[in-house]
């Protein structure tokens, strides 16, 4: 089984943009920038602070409505997600375009230099479901 799981430290680069499907679910887009690494022969890591890397993201149901409540440009933050691969074809030119985003499973603020308040929201708590099929190396939810 791959799994392609990102974790990713960033500043949000522009307010959360909410939308509802046909259907009435919350599906929240997300751009944020994080430093690009470099490494050293001597294995130390640095900042490349004038290269940024800039992702995607896209966040669904009531956790979009969360974020939208609670994550504004500016802020850094911590997420956690699959890399989620799509392409298509352009209406105009006839070229084939492609996009990698983060479907994003978690999200919240960085700590690292700020602080932060949480309310919890009873009406969005998922709890987590325990499955039979589970590999014995794996959680059983």
């Amino acid at each position: 089984m791959v799994d392609n799981t990102v974790t990713i430290v960033g500043t949000v680069t522009m307010d959360p943009e909410m939308r509802k499907t046909g259907t009435g679910m919350s599906v929240l887009n997300l751009n944020f920038a994080g430093p690009k690494k470099r490494r050293f022969v001597d294995g130390q890591w640095e900042n490349v602070d004038d290269d940024p890397q800039y992702f995607t993201g896209v966040v669904f149901g009531q956790q979009a409505e969360n974020v939208e409540k609670s994550i504004t440009r500016g802020m850094r933050v911590i997420i956690v997600g699959k890399l989620n691969y799509s392409s298509w074809e352009d209406r105009e030119s006839g070229a084939t375009r492609s996009k990698i985003e983060i479907i994003i499973d978690e999200i919240g603020p960085a700590l690292k230099w700020a602080t932060t308040n949480i309310n919890s929201d009873s009406t969005g708590i998922d709890e987590p479901m325990a499955r039979e099929n589970y590999e014995e190396d794996e959680a059983p939810f």
